[in-house]
């Protein structure tokens, strides 16, 4: 319990900040939206109904017991009421270009975002194309050694 094999090592590549326009960062973040996921939550939030999977923790459980690539890590608590704010951290990484660019006018896979209040990294999934994305904490581990470029 606890961690699986890890993922592999993703080849360095470019964020779109060295490969979009501002503008066309702007019109991808646009209309981007976080809708979350029952699997990143111990609690019920936008009507969403709590299901994490087996082996799930929170971020700081996983970072005390040093587990560096845990099964499921449920987000903090404090976004059960600020589905706004998810939205917009969301929007605002991809506004920054902290994601692997495929073409300009696509949606980007994967995003990433450092929380302004806390030193959390998430990395959120396109889960409902075209526009709905579910995130998840990072461990450091991930963090330093799972993303295909330096997270500024």
């Amino acid at each position: 319990m606890g961690f699986s094999r890890p993922r592999p090592k993703p080849a360095k590549s470019r964020p779109a900040s060295e490969t979009l326009t501002a503008e066309q960062r702007q019109e991808l973040a646009r209309d981007a939206q976080y809708i979350g996921s029952p699997h990143h939550t111990d609690v019920p939030k936008f009507g969403l109904r709590a299901a994490p999977r087996a082996g799930s923790m929170d971020i700081a459980q996983a970072e005390d017991e040093k587990i560096k690539n845990p099964d499921c890590l449920v987000c903090p608590r404090k976004w059960v009421h600020r589905q706004g704010a998810a939205t917009e951290l969301l929007q605002a990484a991809i506004a920054a270009g902290t994601f692997i660019a495929t073409r300009p006018e696509e949606m980007p896979a994967r995003i990433w975002a450092r929380d302004p209040e806390e030193d959390i990294v998430y990395e959120a999934k396109l889960c409902q194309s075209p526009k709905g994305y579910k995130a998840y904490p990072l461990t450091s581990f991930q963090v330093a050694f799972n993303l295909p470029f330096v997270l500024p």
